[in-house]
């Protein structure tokens, strides 16, 4: 997608840290941008200094928790700007402890925010951005942790495995009908925010690379050098293990 101007886009989270940023970019490229959050205030303070911007703006607070409130935001970001063309599911938390001693109320807390969320938000806004019959792009925000499991935190990473695996699938369900949407899944490291104060990637960077991830159609959005030790150590014994497989005989040619 290389022409951005007057595209409209739909962000989560985007009241502080990387959905600020992204809705901050958005705006620099002259695209009309919904903003929302579950946080009323924060997301009201994030409106007035987006303003000043310049831009075409509009914000709704939404619980990305709830199905149906997804769904009147993706109906308000229509209504307001008559179409929708990219939406960024973004909003996230994370919460500690070890895996079998967090209550599974910590559980859900986090997966129905970081996977129920993204999955509530392609629900509404896929449909929406396929009945524009433009072309479009799905932004989904994982984490080094859907490639690099840390401990300590495993709803997190659970949540941001299963982002990982929507986004592909979902990449892989638009191409089958030949839809011109394209599909990233974001994954940061150590961004300065607040779920992560001591960050040391500023949030602006994230937004950068997201802009080009819709322009050039990146599937999977690294946004810093962290912990490349630790994915390519990951990815790469995944790999090696196909060859310890015992008691299987390919006959396949």
């Amino acid at each position: 997608m290389d022409d951005l101007i007057g595209r409209t886009a739909v962000i989560t989270g985007a009241a502080s840290g990387i959905g600020f940023a992204i809705a901050e970019a958005f705006l620099a490229e002259r695209m009309r941008v919904v903003i929302s959050d579950v946080n009323e205030s924060a997301l009201a303070v994030a409106a007035d200094r987006l303003h000043t911007l310049g831009g075409e703006l509009a914000s709704l607070s939404a619980d990305v928790r709830s199905q149906e409130a997804v769904d009147r935001l993706a109906t308000a970001a229509v209504d307001r700007f008559g179409a929708l063309h990219i939406a960024v599911n973004n909003a996230g938390i994370v919460n500690g402890g070890k895996a079998w001693e967090l209550s599974l109320d910590d559980w859900r807390a986090v997966l129905d925010i970081n996977l129920w969320g993204v999955i509530h938000g392609v629900r509404s806004f896929v449909p929406r951005i396929l009945s524009s019959g433009a072309e479009g792009h799905v932004v989904n925000t994982a984490s080094l942790a859907a490639v690099s499991p840390v401990a300590g935190i495993a709803p997190y990473t659970v949540a941001k495995h299963g982002v990982l695996g929507l986004s592909d699938v979902l990449r892989l369900d638009l191409q089958a009908i030949g839809a011109p949407i394209g599909v990233s899944v974001v994954m940061p490291g150590r961004i300065r925010t607040g779920m992560n104060p001591l960050g040391t990637v500023d949030p602006a960077a994230v937004a950068r690379n997201v802009v080009d991830a819709i322009r050039r159609d990146r599937h999977y959005v690294f946004t810093d050098d962290h912990s490349r030790t630790a994915v390519d150590h990951r990815l790469s014994e995944i790999m090696a293990s196909r060859d310890e497989v015992i008691g299987h005989s390919d006959t396949s040619g």
